[in-house]
């Protein structure tokens, strides 16, 4: 199977993973060979990507960390609590969910694309980024609970953003200094949503005030620097940058997962911490299984298993000659690397 935008989804193609409604209701059953009205209404429905079976990926199997259920009751059940001034300790059943399922797949990578968007965009990100926080926390070896503190941290980051206006948040344009400095406000007023949250963990409410802050003291709202800025916080700001950067925007179109890895490795012991990274690398899947991509010989080929130790040296299969490379440890193709994302 592979991940194919919506866009480039050919009539006859067959589906490899269950759709699902943004109630979490299947749509489409796995296998369904796929009309132009099912993609029509697919599209009207807002989605953006579907994993497909075809030839060129067969063989390819992509298995989820997070069930896509769980992932769309985690929104709505953030979404409810906060349009209803609910209680936040509501999602503790979900994120213990989710915590198990990370640990019981810890050598699973993360594949975070994008299928729908018609979810609010500050509640799909923030459990995304509850999501990479914790698959950054069991490789750095936390405790279930830390793991737990963790997830409560990245899901609750950036609820402050609730007390900014939509036309701010939602802008397409430049923003002005007035503007900024308004969102540069949400993670202190996420902050005062859970101060009085006894249930909630000081970490936690840390991570949530702090996920703005840089290790060059350049963030915001404090500008601390390095050793002032709690491990939470430094992991949301790693998980929360990538997210960001890897969704379509009314601003900009998404980055893909190897430029914004490239981004954050550049930033690496300047505004991040250059560990978290490496463990972040080791979370996701830089280029994607299933992902076509161009070698720098020329070589199309398809992405068929991430090298765990070297995330940028996958095994990919030739689509012409179905010639299997393995990057990092078949010393014939080590002169070669991938150039770009077809």
């Amino acid at each position: 199977m592979r991940f194919v935008s919506i866009d480039r989804v050919k009539r006859g193609s067959y589906l490899a993973k269950p759709i699902y409604s943004n109630l979490g209701t299947i749509l489409v059953k796995e296998h369904v060979k796929l009309s132009e009205g099912i993609l029509n209404r697919l599209k009207e429905l807002g989605f953006v990507g579907l994993y497909i079976e075809d030839k060129i990926s067969e063989g390819i199997e992509i298995k989820d960390v997070i069930d896509e259920q769980l992932r769309i009751e985690a929104i709505i059940t953030l979404e409810n609590i906060i349009k209803d001034n609910g209680n936040f300790t509501e999602m503790q059943p979900i994120i213990e969910n989710i915590v198990d399922s990370i640990i019981e797949k810890k050598d699973v990578l993360l594949h975070m694309h994008q299928l729908q968007n018609h979810h609010d965009y500050t509640y799909s990100h923030c459990i995304n980024v509850g999501i990479l926080s914790i698959s950054m926390g069991v490789k750095m070896k936390y405790t279930r609970g830390e793991l737990i503190n963790l997830g409560t941290s990245g899901i609750l980051h950036d609820i402050g953003k609730n007390s900014i206006p939509k036309e701010i948040l939602d802008k397409p344009g430049k923003l002005t200094k007035e503007e900024y400095d308004c969102i540069k406000k949400h993670p202190e007023h996420g902050y005062n949503m859970i101060r009085e949250i006894l249930e909630i963990d000081g970490n936690t409410k840390a991570g949530v005030l702090q996920h703005h802050e840089r290790c060059d003291g350049t963030g915001y709202p404090f500008g601390l620097k390095r050793d002032e800025i709690s491990s939470f916080g430094k992991i949301i700001a790693v998980a929360g940058t990538y997210d960001a950067m890897t969704t379509d925007r009314v601003y900009r179109p998404a980055f893909s997962p190897f430029e914004v890895y490239e981004y954050l490795m550049g930033d690496g012991n300047t505004k991040y911490e250059i560990d978290i990274i490496k463990k972040f690398g080791k979370c996701i899947t830089i280029y994607p299984e299933g992902g076509l991509v161009e070698l720098s010989d020329g070589t199309n080929a398809i992405v068929m298993k991430t090298n765990a130790n070297n995330t940028l040296r996958p095994i990919v299969r030739n689509i012409d000659t179905n010639e299997i490379i393995d990057l990092m440890n078949d010393s014939a193709y080590r002169h070669l690397c991938i150039k770009k994302v077809v």
